[in-house]
């Protein structure tokens, strides 16, 4: 078979070139830099990875204003520990209120808030919020600091908040013991200043150790805001109708035991004789109660006590007179005079004991034949 010989193709049948395809435009720096901005604000991540979007921007920059209302929304709903962790406080070990258990017993905790605009002087920003907590309102200051983020778009934790304190004093006779929102601090001592860190709220305080004889009318204490330094709630015992009764019984007895002495001059008691003559010796002395005391007895703990006063009362004396120079007796009298007492009472294991403070404060009275 021979080759067919080679033919030219037509001028109509040649491949024409594709048309070109017009190049897309530039784009200019300007719009990259908007591009990489937009990408860097819609790709912000933090420390742990959490990637916030464009939408996120305004809340972050508005979270100073946000952190105080979470502490303050904790509050109000009694999360006492995890206010405590937005606050950055940290219980020690006398501090009783600090957890969620004590926090669930109290009354007139914040019950609604509000939380105004951050004001920003130097490096410090501080968040004002008016609350409300049971029947007041009033304002408090919180610091908002810095926490990392990017230029122009930081991040924001709360400052350290120190907490409010308990303060309050039980006055009284040794062995009281109370509780505060139902658990008891870890030292109790009488008289003296008791301070217990406390988120704000009012506290009840209940009596533990109670007597017959005597009551500690206690009642609820509002925190006082840290640095305000205000005077303890003093809670002071007082004698019930039983104790006074009982204080009455005891100082009746001690004046009766002094009028039943033959002493001349009868330990611890208001009043005393001698004899009329220095060279006399008195004895066998006996003693005529004729109008007794009227007794006022304070029903308010003070110092070491109860304060007991009393009026004037009169009692006179008969005596055995004895000449020491031949040893003749003879009969010696006073007549009637007035004398007067204080004293204090407490009681011990055997009830109530009076111990008196001032006797008859005139000289003894003579006793002649």
């Amino acid at each position: 078979m021979s080759d067919a010989p080679a033919h030219a193709l037509p001028d109509d049948d040649i491949l024409s070139a594709p048309t070109p395809v017009p190049a897309r435009p530039r784009r200019s720096h300007a719009g990259r830099w908007i591009i990489a901005l937009i990408a860097a604000v819609t790709l912000v991540v933090t420390a742990a990875g959490v990637t916030v979007s464009l939408s996120a921007i305004v809340a972050i920059q508005n979270l100073p204003r946000t952190l105080v209302a979470q502490y303050l929304g904790e509050l109000e709903h009694g999360r006492a520990e995890a206010a405590m962790k937005l606050a950055g406080i940290r219980a020690n070990s006398g501090d009783v209120l600090l957890n969620d258990a004590a926090y669930s017993r109290i009354t007139d905790r914040v019950s609604s808030f509000t939380v105004q605009s951050p004001v920003t002087r130097g490096a410090t920003m501080t968040v004002r919020a008016q609350i409300t907590q049971g029947d007041r309102t009033y304002e408090r200051s919180f610091v908002v600091e810095k926490e990392g983020g990017l230029p122009g778009l930081p991040f924001w934790r709360l400052g350290r908040i120190e907490p409010d304190t308990v303060d309050l004093m039980v006055e009284g006779p040794a062995g009281i013991q109370y509780t505060v929102a139902g658990v008891k601090p870890q030292n109790m001592p009488l008289a003296t200043d008791v301070t217990l860190r406390a988120l704000p709220g009012t506290y009840p305080v209940e009596l533990v150790s109670k007597s017959a004889n005597f009551d500690v009318p206690v009642r609820a204490i509002t925190t006082t805001p840290a640095g305000n330094a205000v005077s303890p709630t003093v809670f002071t015992a007082r004698l019930s109708d039983g104790g006074q009764a009982a204080a009455r019984t005891a100082i009746n007895t001690w004046l009766d035991g002094c009028v039943a002495s033959h002493d001349a001059e009868p330990a611890h008691c208001p009043f005393g004789t001698v004899a009329d003559s220095p060279a006399d010796d008195i004895s066998n002395v006996s003693w005529q109660l004729h109008t007794r005391p009227d007794v006022t007895i304070d029903p308010v703990w003070t110092t070491g006590g109860w304060m007991v006063d009393s009026t004037s009362g009169s009692i006179s004396a008969e005596a055995t007179l004895t000449r020491r120079s031949d040893g003749a007796t003879g009969q010696g009298y006073t007549d009637p005079w007035s004398f007067d007492f204080r004293g204090i009472l407490t009681f011990d294991g055997g009830g109530a004991l009076f111990t008196p403070l001032i006797a008859n404060d005139g000289p003894p009275a003579q006793a002649g034949a």
